[in-house]
């Protein structure tokens, strides 16, 4: 198999890198560009080790973004995705097939006023663009 930074990551912590591990690991870099749900990901992983359980991948992705080598992405199109690509970035939404891309667009931060943050505290932003893609307009 491939080396991928994660499994140096795992075992930097302590931790081992196991068949389930290393299949969801493979998978969500082969799947990467279609930002794959972990229902995705289970679907694929399953057909190579029908044991594998749905609670299994998810706690793979959730350890994989604690190591911030993904990052999940809850675009309002029914279920938390997954994002490989470590670079900021922002994402192309189409509202009729659900269908993610990245786009790299400076966007400048949008503050909020300091009277208006109602005791939040702001980590990060995110700039979502919904539309129809190419292939739901043909």
């Amino acid at each position: 198999m491939t080396a991928y930074p994660e499994i140096a990551a795992f075992r930097a912590r302590g931790l081992r890198v196991t068949p389930q591990r290393s299949l969801v690991f493979r998978l969500v870099r082969e799947m990467g560009a279609d930002h794959p749900s972990a229902e995705t990901v289970h679907v694929r992983a399953t057909r190579e080790m029908p044991s594998l359980s749905l609670r299994t991948v998810y706690a793979i992705l959730d350890e994989l973004e604690e190591l911030k080598a993904i990052r999940s992405i809850d675009l309002g199109t029914g279920s938390k995705r997954f994002c490989v690509n470590p670079k900021r970035h922002h994402h192309l939404v189409c509202t009729r097939c659900a269908k993610i891309k990245d786009v790299f667009v400076p966007v400048d931060p949008v503050e909020v006023p300091p009277d208006q943050r109602q005791g939040f505290v702001i980590t990060e932003q995110d700039v979502v663009f919904r539309g129809v893609c190419a292939e739901c307009r043909a």
